[in-house]
């Protein structure tokens, strides 16, 4: 006998930004202790790493912990190679120990991470595989990372073709999509090196792209990270807070839309009627 459900079931979008990318880490600790669903999850770049780690259910206290004291430094192998900045080889074994080296299909939840393919400017959605390869590839912001090679594909930041995934998410078959959006902002400011250059780039193709994803979502939750430089991994703490702050303002607003989307039992007494 089919059991009816009493709730929508609700995917996240988690989208790129750099350090204030750890926004979600708040929002997703605030979530998860106030039974908010997270029934799915699509990310690009640190949204991409954030939704790994929360559906690998690597505990989040400890996350928040680990990532105000780790010296984000020590990762950023900075070479002049060919392709990129900074090679990445000394992300994978930290993606590899906080999920547990599991695979997308071995996660708690659906999850899917949003890459490009350079070469035909395609999106690339990871839903199964080695789940370090999907991630390397979706934080390979062009310039900057060396892009990661996968078959015939040769793959860079997923934020080149949806910085905050909605659309991925909404094809995972879930009721309802809710987004997470951590832009920077615009600031006239001159560069202060290639990395500011770089980002600054990516960033203002991600604003002009965005929008279009943003309007399929049913929510969207905007932590005040605005003002934190992608590279900042000094105001990790500052941006973890703000996205807890920002996921309880929104608490009252999300039980509203969960309360509001009928359910199946609802639905099937109105086809009777």
């Amino acid at each position: 006998m089919k059991t009816l459900r009493t709730r929508p079931r609700i995917a996240w979008a988690l989208g790129g930004g750099g350090v204030r990318g750890f926004a979600h880490l708040g929002v997703l600790k605030v979530l998860q202790e106030e039974g908010i669903p997270v029934d799915a999850l699509a990310g690009t770049s640190m949204g991409a790493v954030m939704a790994a780690l929360f559906a690998a259910e690597t505990d989040l206290k400890y996350l928040a912990a680990l990532a105000t004291r780790i010296s984000w430094e020590d990762f950023i192998d900075l070479r002049f190679p060919r392709y990129g900045l900074v090679e990445g080889k000394r992300l994978l074994p930290l993606i590899q120990l906080l999920t547990k080296r599991k695979k997308l299909e071995e996660l708690a939840i659906p999850v899917r991470i949003i890459a490009t393919d350079l070469f035909t400017g395609e999106e690339v959605v990871f839903s199964q595989g080695p789940l370090d390869l999907a991630v390397r590839a979706s934080i390979s912001i062009p310039g900057v990372f060396t892009p990661v090679p996968h078959g015939a594909r040769l793959l860079v930041d997923g934020g080149l073709v949806a910085g905050v995934p909605v659309m991925a998410a909404a094809a995972m078959g879930m009721d309802l999509v809710f987004a997470v959006y951590v832009p920077g902002d615009l600031v006239p400011d001159p560069p202060r090196s290639v990395f500011d250059i770089l980002y600054r780039s990516s960033e203002i193709m991600m604003h002009h792209l965005d929008g279009v994803q943003l309007q399929q979502a049913d929510f969207i939750l905007t932590p005040e990270v605005g003002d934190v430089g992608t590279l900042q991994f000094s105001r990790v703490e500052e941006c973890i807070a703000k996205g807890e702050a920002a996921a309880r303002k929104a608490l009252p607003t999300l039980h509203r839309i969960i309360a509001e989307f009928p359910s199946e039992r609802e639905k099937a007494v109105g086809d009777r009627s």
